[in-house]
This record gives C-alpha cells, structure tokens and sequence, in this order.
C-alpha cells in the first residue's frame, strides 16, 4: 500500500476544510418556532417552556420535567433538592465531564470515584459495591457516547446495602435511548439531560430533569426560581404580588425563546437518532477493516443513541502515542476530540487525595480512546474522509 505524506509533516491533507466533530442540526421548522416565540408576549418562562417540559415527559414516559438553564444547572438543582450535604458521598464514574462531580463539590459534598468498564465506558458496577460506605447518598450513573449504564444492575447493588440511597442518571449523552425497552429519562430515581448544540436536541443552551418523584419535581421548580414558594402564575391567579422565600435558590429558568427550539427539536429525534445510527454503522464497517482500531461495546438490553462515536486505539501496534495520532489527525481536518479527561487528572479534584493509581483500568483506557465527528447533517463524503484519514494516519504509524 501506498502510504502517503502526513498533513502534519507538510503533506497535502485528506479534506480542505476542518469537520467538526458534532454540530447543531437546524431545520427551518425550529427557526420558524423561534421567530414565532419572538413575536410572541413571553421570552422568558412563558407557555413554550410548561409546553416543553410536557413534550419532554411525555417522550421519557415520566410523571414529571424541569427545564433549566443547562445540563450542569439541572445537576446541581436536583442534587441540592433531595439535601446534599457535607460529610455526604456521591459515588461517580472517573470519567464524565467535570459538571458532574462539581456540582456535589458545590452542596459541599465528597465525589467518590470509581473505576469504568474499558468496554463501554460506563460505571463499573463492581467498583460501586466496593465504594459504598455508610456516607454515600447517591450513585449518579453516567450514560456515555449515547448508551445508558446498566442501572438494573446499579439498583441491584443499591438494594443490597441501602434502599434509602437515590440513584440518577447524568444522561447528557443519552437523550432518546432505552434499556431492556424502558426509555432513558425513566429509569433512575431522577435523570438529567443537557440540550447543548452537539447533543441529541438543542434548546442552545438548556437542560431538564425528569423524575417520577414529586418531591424532587416541587423542590427543583422552587430551586430554580431563587426559592421562591409562589411562581409569577400563581400570583397572578391569587391577585397578590407577595411572596416569600424559605429557601436559597438561584436563576437557573429556561427562556420560551430556547424552550421554542427544543419544541421544534424533539419533534424530529427519532429522524436524528436514525441518522446517527446510519454514520454509526458505516463508521462500525470501516474500524472492522482498520487494524490496531475498535469501536466501544454496546450493551445489548440498550439500544444506542450514538451521541458521540469513540473508538480505542491498540496502542501496542503503533510507534506513537494517542496525543501523535490525535494532532495528525486534526492537521487532516478531521475535528477528533477525546471525551472525557478522568477526573482525578483535574486540578479542582485534587484535594480528593486520588492520582493515576488508584484508577489502573480508568487510565490505560484514557490513553486509548478517540472521539471520531458525528451529527445528523454530516455528508456521505464527511464520513468517507474521516475513515480515509484514519486509514492515511494508522498505516503511517503502524509498525
């Protein structure tokens, strides 16, 4: 085979413009949606967002949504309404981006690290029956690249030591996908999601939890509002301006101008999810053909959103390192990022005690992973390019 010179080193690279590795799809039915909320009486908590939060529940076939300002506002809203607190324990997996271990790190709570399965890269759930203490309050199972943990087997472990002890689910990747037939957004005490440009649906910026609890429903809705015990409705309905507030909260309310977005949005998920399906497949054919590269384990009770696509890297094959591989790639213009950097690695945690030893399997497998483009809109041609630069870098590397 004819190898060819690496961009990196002066060649001539696989695409003329950058890929980015996910992007907003927007159609013109969710820029008519946005102009009409523009148009409209409200652009901020107004019947777009009741409409959304509906839309929402009725899609995770759950009792009960939040909207909020963002995935990470969701976490933090939902962990301060059920009390965390200090001396508390939240067990999480070593890796998820940092918003949700610094949310327990703002209710003055202790993150507890686990290691993850290399496979799939969700919780290890071996690794949460050895972290249980009799501090731990909660156990968030991060749902990663678009599949759901294995929450069965997470309330399997929970039951064994504490009933009392909640688990959530950190389902930012996970918008749209099921285990064992139950939808993501129904399966743990309480679920968030996170509405970012790359993620399955986009109100801009935006996020929601969703819960069949109504305790945690009520407490999340005053939470986000600064604490205040009366919403502007029912004011309005009692014809008072007073209030009170019994409680610290914060401005964490999603606008009807974002919540009209993600109306227009969620309508058309199934199409997205079909469509991520599609570049999943292709891209599934293509590693299978590309020695030293695989693609992640899809439990099978989950059926895969495809939020993000990671591959692994058999280091052993190669006469460089993944950070090599990585900025070779890039100077292709292929947009390949590494999701996540394991907590333990960032400064913020540090005062946890952990360090690269106490996560062997965690590390080798961050080492090894590469998040490849993929979005609805991606052409047939994107596709082709980011394998013909795998294909291009790998075999430079080979050894």
């Amino acid at each position: 085979m004819k190898i060819h010179k690496l961009a990196i080193d002066g060649g001539n690279p696989v695409r003329s413009s950058f890929l980015q590795y996910g992007k907003q799809s927007i159609s013109e039915n969710d820029i008519r949606s946005v102009e009409n909320t523009l148009r409209s009486n409200f652009l901020t908590s107004g019947p777009a967002v009741e409409e959304f939060e509906g839309k929402i529940s009725e899609y995770c076939d759950s009792e009960y949504s939040v909207s909020l300002s963002s995935g990470t506002t969701a976490l933090h809203a939902l962990y301060k309404s059920i009390g965390l607190e200090e001396d508390d324990e939240v067990i999480i997996p070593s890796i998820t981006f940092a918003s949700t271990a610094t949310s327990v790190l703002f209710c003055g709570a202790r993150p507890v690290f686990t290691e993850i399965d290399p496979e799939t890269l969700l919780i290890d759930t071996k690794d949460i029956d050895r972290k249980i203490s009799s501090r731990t309050k909660l156990i968030v199972g991060v749902d990663y690249a678009g599949q759901m943990a294995d929450y069965e087997e997470i309330n399997n472990i929970r039951n064994l030591h504490n009933e009392k002890i909640y688990i959530f689910a950190d389902a930012a990747h996970s918008f749209g996908a099921l285990q064992s037939n139950n939808k993501s957004g129904n399966v743990a005490d309480a679920t968030t999601f996170s509405f970012h440009p790359v993620k399955g649906i986009t109100t801009a910026e935006g996020g929601a939890v969703s819960t069949n609890d109504l305790n945690i429903y009520k407490k999340i809705k005053k939470i986000r509002n600064h604490g205040i015990s009366l919403d502007f409705n029912k004011r309005d309905d009692n014809l008072t301006w007073e209030y009170d507030i019994d409680e610290l909260g914060f401005n964490y309310r999603l606008s009807d101008l974002h919540a009209s977005l993600g109306l227009s949005q969620i309508q058309s998920i199934g199409e997205k999810i079909d469509r991520r399906k599609k570049i999943a497949d292709k891209y599934d054919l293509a590693i299978d053909d590309i020695e030293g590269l695989s693609s992640l384990r899809t439990i099978e009770k989950n059926k895969h959103a495809h939020h993000i696509y990671v591959v692994k890297i058999d280091l052993e094959r190669f006469t460089v390192d993944r950070s090599i591989i990585f900025r070779a790639l890039r100077a292709e213009n292929i947009g390949v990022n590494v999701h996540y950097i394991p907590l333990y690695n960032l400064k913020v945690f540090s005062h946890l005690g952990y360090n690269k030893s106490n996560f062997p399997v965690t590390n080798d497998t961050y080492e090894r992973i590469l998040t490849l483009p993929i979005w609805p809109d991606m052409l047939e041609s994107d596709i082709q390019s980011v394998v013909d630069a795998l294909i291009k870098v790998l075999s430079f590397y080979r050894k």
